[in-house]
């Protein structure tokens, strides 16, 4: 055999050697990359605030790994897209270089986030002062949601976890942009905190029956002071006429800060309560965040026990209302003057105790975060902040507790007892909503159903009157002012008229029950007004028939398309929603979301409980 073929051989077995050894790295590489996608799907799949060390470790040798890959075999990843045409595997081959980028992209995001937060115990106060690129971390989040619909449905189905965090993702680290700013990390900032009572509904939640003033500095809450709203009135100040229906049927003569979330535009009443803090000192407000009672509840459940000063048992989720309503009421049923004064003293001794537990640290993180979601998307917390950045931010995700503007079909129903009482306790409602369109321009009619579940016998006579057990005050007839948020233009045609006599008015002048159409001040909405009046054990129904305006439907050639947002009343845990869509006869479904509960003919029916905003819409082809 000649040198030459010796040579050629030699070279032959040295590229082969190198090949496979290339081939073996390159295995072990996507070995790693395997294993720790496993960790942390685990971790993912049963979060713990203590092994996020094991999560940060698992991604920063994810991210490591990941360029190793691109480094050793890129050029793999490049030419496995010529293989599209192969049968079965041809577009999984096409979408991986897509799919190493967005891996590429959410790894380096999680070292990122990684980077400050390990060893950490209390995050909230690293938050204010971590030097983490969250706008960085933000942008990789919204650019691998921006791929994520452009690869195959084999891989999506794949990585569903992947796909379902995204959407949190984005909003967790738009949250943590946001919160070096929020948290004071340059200067003390001071939020209001708004105690809201949904036994007495008001339009953002309830009747606001408390105030806490907090300061934060550094992620570190400074100073929390709670006080009964009553306390930060100042009338040696001028203040301004309250809202007409206020000042007819509760006898208002001033708008105070208690009554000022009479808006269902949480950041007009928002403001509007700034305007009316008067707490006899000076004092910049960045922000007003609005909680129910419901809300308390859940955080509480969250937190665990809560020691109490005064309290021989400690306070949990469970057997926190009670609570509550207990401490309340005069001691031996006697209702003083040193009792008035004193009576809401428990809410500043809770608030304390859920500020040393918040500050102690040692409670499940990423539980209370994902309750705290919850309650912003249920609205049970509100949130206003006078950041710019900050309130488009709360706005985009409705968590501002906004009149969110829709130039299709919209509704939202509001209701305000306005009876000096705690009677939504006792009240169950159900709203049903039916649109023809058949009908040029689309009608509607709304059916509302009250029905106050408390034993008959109370007499319906205006009062402010305490009684000393609580839950007496859920007994009396319920003074409700309903207002119902339309489309701009929207036209009524009929309205159910239930009288209300002299003697059940603080004004002692009849009224015939008439509903009354006006221009919202809060933006494009036509709202519909009435007094009702529901005494205990009766059931009350109301409707209202209106004529929508024709932009609430729109056609594509024969395609009609229909969108309805119905937006829910902060503070209420969820009412019975019944939505009928009657579409022109002979019409062909086309689309629709979500799921409806059933079709029958051309009506589309749904049933669901508004327990947060609801979005619907269908596309449908009329008939030739």
């Amino acid at each position: 055999m000649s040198w030459v073929k010796r040579l050629g051989l030699l070279l032959t077995f040295i590229g082969l050697l190198v090949v496979i050894v290339w081939g073996l790295k390159f295995g072990l590489l996507v070995r790693e990359v395997y294993i720790n996608l496993r960790t942390l799907q685990a971790l993912a799949q049963s979060p713990d605030l203590s092994r996020l060390g094991e999560a940060c470790r698992a991604v920063g040798l994810l991210s490591q790994d990941l360029e190793a890959v691109e480094r050793e075999g890129g050029i793999l990843l490049r030419l496995a897209s010529l293989g599209w045409w192969l049968p079965k595997v041809g577009d999984e081959l096409k979408a991986l270089p897509l799919l190493f980028q967005i891996a590429k992209g959410l790894s380096e995001a999680g070292a990122e986030v990684c980077r400050p937060l390990q060893g950490v115990e209390n995050p909230i106060s690293l938050l204010a002062s971590s030097d983490a690129d969250w706008g960085k971390v933000l942008a990789s989040v919204q650019k691998a949601r921006e791929l994520w619909p452009q690869l195959p449905p084999s891989f999506r189905t794949k990585f569903v976890m992947v796909e379902k965090t995204l959407p949190l993702a984005e909003t967790g680290f738009g949250l943590l942009k946001l919160a070096p700013e929020l948290l004071g990390a340059k200067g003390q900032r001071t939020y209001l905190i708004l105690a809201q009572n949904e036994d007495e509904i008001r339009p953002t939640g309830g009747f606001i029956t408390g105030v806490g003033e907090v300061r934060v500095e550094r992620g570190e809450i400074t100073s929390l002071v709670f006080r009964d709203s009553y306390a930060v009135d100042d009338f040696s100040l001028p203040y301004p006429d309250p809202p007409e229906p206020l000042r007819r049927y509760m006898g208002i003569d001033l708008w105070v800060f208690r009554d000022s979330n009479w808006s269902p535009d949480f950041p007009t009443s928002a403001r509007r309560a700034i305007s009316l803090y008067r707490p006899g000192y000076r004092v910049e407000i960045d922000g007003v965040i609005a909680v129910d009672q419901e809300a308390v509840r859940r955080i509480v459940e969250v937190l665990g026990p809560l020691k109490v000063e005064g309290e021989e048992e400690p306070i949990t989720g469970k057997n926190l209302i009670s609570y509550m309503r207990e401490a309340w009421a005069p001691e031996e049923g006697k209702i003083t003057k040193e009792w008035w004064v004193k009576r809401k003293t428990f809410m500043a001794s809770l608030a304390q105790a859920v500020f040393q537990k918040l500050k102690a640290g040692d409670l499940n993180w990423l539980k209370l975060g994902r309750t705290l979601l919850a309650l912003l998307e249920e609205k049970h917390i509100l949130i206003y902040l006078q950041d710019p950045e900050a309130a488009s931010f709360l706005s985009l995700r409705g968590w501002d507790g906004s009149l969110r503007p829709s130039q299709k079909d919209f509704l939202m129903v509001v209701d305000a007892n306005v009876g000096y009482n705690k009677v939504n306790a006792r009240v169950k409602q159900s709203i049903t909503y039916e649109v023809d369109l058949a009908l040029s321009p689309p009608q509607a009619t709304l059916t509302l159903i009250y029905t106050h579940t408390a034993p008959a016998g109370y007499p319906c006579r205006p009062e402010v009157r305490y009684d000393p057990v609580y839950e007496k005050m859920m007994e009396r007839c319920y003074w409700d002012y309903i207002r119902v948020y339309t489309p701009s233009g929207s036209r009524l045609l009929d309205a159910t008229r239930i009288p209300i006599p002299a003697e059940s008015l603080w004004h002692r002048k009849s009224e015939p029950g008439n509903v009354t159409s006006y221009q919202a001040e809060e933006g494009h909405w036509t709202v519909l007004a009435v007094l009702g009046l529901i005494p205990p054990s009766q059931t009350q129904t109301r409707s209202f028939s209106y004529v929508l305006p024709p932009r609430v439907l729109t056609w594509d050639g024969e395609k009609g398309l229909y969108h309805l947002r119905v937006q829910k009343q902060p503070g209420t845990l969820g009412h019975s929603l019944t939505i009928k869509i009657h579409l022109p006869s002979g019409s062909e479904l086309l689309e629709v979301t979500p799921e409806p509960s059933a079709v029958e003919g051309e009506t589309v029916l749904f049933n669901m409980a508004l327990k947060e905003d609801r979005e619907i819409s269908l596309s449908f082809r009329r008939q030739k």
